[in-house]
């Protein structure tokens, strides 16, 4: 004689067996830009941008194109970073996006504040030459909802909020 616990095992593993006969659908992502720098650039204390071309032109502003209306990329800027002097000396990231249509150029969320991207920790590194302070390998990564299809621009901004700062083995890669 069955018992309604008895009865409702069965059917709990029926579903469990069905739910490992059906596939999963693959999840992927449609790369849409990739760049990448491995020697470093310094920059001074002031506002960049990011140069993915070291001295070669061309290297600031890349472009992808959506297909349709409301879609949402993933934007991600990785880099080693070192950063001279005190604590209250830091990094600052913005990724800026110049979507398709009227909309202006702006940086997006969350990289749109004053977050630190590194920041030094206070003690100096001896013999270095521009005494680089608190060696990181850090990332920031935004999304943005770009209402319209076409083609879209993104770039790096870098604030230096001190007199030297210092990135090495960046990359970029803009993604849906």
């Amino acid at each position: 004689m069955r018992t309604p616990l008895h009865s409702r095992f069965l059917v709990t593993a029926a579903l469990a067996g069905l739910v490992m006969v059906v596939p999963a659908a693959p999840a992927h992502a449609e790369i849409l830009v990739t760049q990448t720098r491995t020697d470093g650039a310094v920059f001074g204390g002031a506002t960049y941008l990011v140069d993915f071309n070291g001295g070669a032109a061309g290297g600031t502003q890349f472009t992808f194109e959506t297909a349709g209306p409301n879609r949402r990329v993933i934007i991600m800027f990785n880099a080693e970073c070192a950063h001279q002097g005190v604590t209250t000396n830091y990094v600052d990231i913005d990724i800026l996006v110049d979507p398709a249509g009227p909309s202006a150029e702006a940086a997006i969320a969350p990289s749109n504040g004053d977050n630190a991207f590194c920041s030094g920790n206070g003690t100096t590194t001896g013999g270095d030459t521009f005494l680089l302070d608190g060696w990181t390998s850090v990332a920031t990564v935004a999304t943005v909802m770009l209402p319209q299809a076409g083609t879209h621009t993104v770039r790096i901004r870098l604030d230096s909020r001190s007199s030297v700062t210092r990135l090495d083995d960046m990359s970029l890669v803009v993604f849906r």
